[in-house]
């Protein structure tokens, strides 16, 4: 992923009690390709064309959910901003691999949403 446009809906992902079972319905449903280590993420292969997302295997904290992400300049402090208007931490703010950083909350009615900065800030 190339730059941040703070605001905009970018992400989508999938938690599945079985990936590869959820992959081969999205696959044969929709014709998505995927990419990746079902133990860890498969990413859909959107050939630059559509939102990217893939699925991960659901955890007990989070269960299986489908939700979106949005990209922010400061995962922190939307983070703190939006658990101030009320919605509550899933997963905190965390540094995951190729420079990203995401946090997963719920709002106020319990929907799964996160919270994402893709490029690294420079250094």
């Amino acid at each position: 992923m190339t730059g941040s446009v703070p605001g905009k809906v970018s992400w989508f992902e999938v938690a599945s009690n079985d990936v590869e079972q959820s992959a081969r319905f999205y696959g044969e449903l929709f014709g998505w390709v995927f990419n990746g280590d079902p133990g860890v993420y498969l990413a859909v292969d959107t050939e630059g064309d559509g939102i990217s997302g893939g699925i991960i295997p659901a955890t007990p904290n989070t269960g299986t959910y489908a939700t979106f992400g949005v990209e922010v300049d400061d995962v922190d402090a939307v983070f703190a901003s939006a658990l101030a208007k009320g919605a509550t931490a899933v997963v905190p703010p965390t540094d995951n691999p190729g420079g990203v950083r995401s946090a997963y909350l719920r709002d106020a009615d319990g929907s799964l949403f996160a919270v994402y900065r893709f490029v690294a800030p420079p250094s």
